[in-house]
C-alpha cells in the first residue's frame, strides 16, 4: 500500500500505526511515541482539515495525546503541542456536533493543562478544571456513566 495509489487507505493505515505504537507494549516507549508521531503526522498528509475534517480532528486528538505523553524532548513543549493539537480537534469536534468526542478532548485538554508547565501554575489548573467540568456536562453519570467516573 502506498500513497501515491491509495492515499486514503494510506492514510489511514498511518493514523492505525500511530495507535498501535502509542499503545506498544514491546520496545522502547520513548521510540514507539516517536513512531506514533511521525505515523500521525503522515497521515496528517493526506487527512487534512479542508478535504477530511472529521478524520483530520481525531488526529489531531491522537497526536495531543502523544505529544502529552511523550517523553523526548523537552516536556513543556512537549505539553504545548499537546494542547495545540488538542485545541486544533476542537475547531471540528464542537459541542453541537460531535459531544462525545468534544468531551473527551475536553478532558484531554483538561489533562494537559494540569501537568502544564509554561504559564502561570494557578492559571493552568484553573483552565484544567474548566475543561473538566465542560466534559462532564456531555458525561454525565447517567449517560456516560465510566466517563463520568474516570
Amino acid at each position: 500500500m502506498n500513497l501515491d495509489a491509495f492515499p486514503e487507505k494510506w492514510a489511514r493505515i498511518q493514523n492505525n500505526l500511530g495507535n498501535a505504537y502509542s499503545k506498544r507494549i514491546r520496545g522502547e516507549r520513548a521510540e514507539n511515541l516517536e513512531l506514533a508521531i511521525v505515523a500521525y503526522n503522515q497521515s496528517l498528509e493526506v487527512y487534512t482539515r479542508d478535504a477530511f475534517p472529521e478524520d483530520w480532528a481525531r488526529i489531531q486528538n491522537n497526536l495531543g495525546n502523544a505529544y502529552s505523553q511523550r517523553i523526548r524532548g523537552e516536556r513543556a513543549e512537549n505539553l504545548e503541542l499537546a494542547i495545540v493539537a488538542c485545541n486544533l480537534s476542537l475547531e471540528v469536534y464542537t459541542r453541537d456536533a460531535f459531544p462525545y468526542e468534544w468531551a473527551r478532548i475536553q478532558n484531554n485538554l483538561g489533562t494537559a493543562y494540569s501537568q502544564r508547565i509554561r504559564g502561570e501554575r494557578a492559571e493552568n489548573l484553573e483552565l484544567a478544571i474548566v475543561a473538566c467540568n465542560l466534559s462532564l456536562e456531555v458525561y454525565t453519570r447517567d449517560a456516560f456513566p465510566y466517563e463520568w467516573a474516570r
